[in-house]
């Protein structure tokens, strides 16, 4: 059957790539033990990285590794995961934006008015008070120039 076939191929290509990210964390590990060990003798660490032509921020990852190589003996999924990311088997997470819709100018008005509509001023400290009044005092001078009365 096609099927019996391509789960068999999927088992051995799960097999090899476990494999093959096992020797890749190896070999992290390795070179990480190599910046450790340059580390403590007092090496020029930015000479060594330019000669093994990594950057700062890979070097510092697979120290990282080499910290973490103890607990390869019961990785869980998240410390096998975050060994790939440092390893470079994984890409860094891209962090996405969601862009909010655009608010009306007067948005923060809005929030504030709520917030105060939430809220017992006789529950407020002597302190909350006069911050309110600082930070509401310009508020409304601007209210009153615009033709505002109160």
């Amino acid at each position: 059957m096609e099927l019996q076939r391509t789960v068999k191929a999927l088992e051995k290509a799960k097999e090899t790539a476990i494999e093959q990210m096992g020797q890749a964390i190896g070999l992290a590990a390795d070179a990480g033990d190599i910046l450790l060990s340059a580390r403590t003798e007092g090496l020029d660490l930015d000479a060594i990285q330019n000669i093994a032509q990594i950057n700062g921020e890979q070097a510092r990852r697979y120290e990282r590794v080499a910290k973490a190589r103890p607990s390869l003996q019961a990785p869980t999924p998240g410390g096998l995961k975050q060994l790939a990311l440092w390893t470079g088997l994984l890409p860094d997470p891209i962090e996405t934006s969601n862009p909010k819709a655009e608010q009306a100018w007067h948005s923060y008005i809005i929030k504030a008015r709520q917030w105060l509509a939430r809220k017992s001023i006789n529950q407020w400290t002597p302190a909350q008070r006069t911050q309110f009044v600082e930070e509401a005092r310009p508020i409304v001078e601007a209210f009153k120039e615009a033709g505002g009365e109160l």
